[in-house]
């Protein structure tokens, strides 16, 4: 699926559209279950398998693997995170730094950081928004990736 966005002259103004777009095509995805190595819109996803076919909706990237998106774009601190961005998480195995989870920032502003992404938790199960700082995962934060502009 391909979403066309209308040229915007303003590249704050073009960001803006193109990441409220993606974050609309995140959404509608909510409640969509997880299942482990799959990316089917309105089916199943694992968590890279969401975030390939979100991104991908827009040709930013079709990554199919939670370590590789530490391989794209930019890093950027936590603090400066923005609608659009990739989180990167450790896996659950305590103490581990390896990608293991990955999740799109939806707002980062005075009501907190919130992000989806496609959980396996028996707790929040599927296509999720979280609440960053009210869960689990500060413990297992890896980095920021900016993957456009």
């Amino acid at each position: 699926m391909s979403v066309l966005i209308p040229f915007v002259s303003n590249s704050q103004e073009a960001w803006e559209q193109r990441a409220d777009s993606l974050v609309s095509v995140a959404q509608a995805q909510l409640g969509t279950p997880y299942v482990w190595a799959t990316s089917k819109a309105n089916i199943s996803f694992d968590c890279s398998g969401f975030t390939s076919y979100v991104y991908g909706s827009f040709d930013i990237t079709d990554c199919r693997s939670s370590k590789g998106y530490g391989a794209l774009g930019k890093e950027v601190q936590l603090d400066e995170a923005r609608k659009g961005d990739c989180l990167l998480f450790a896996g659950t195995t305590p103490g581990s730094k390896t990608i293991g989870h990955v999740g799109i920032v939806i707002e980062n502003n005075e009501n907190g950081l919130k992000f989806i992404h496609c959980s396996s938790s028996k707790k929040h199960f599927g296509v999720v928004e979280t609440d960053y700082y009210a869960s689990g995962y500060p413990k297992r934060f890896l980095e920021v990736r900016r993957l456009f502009d």
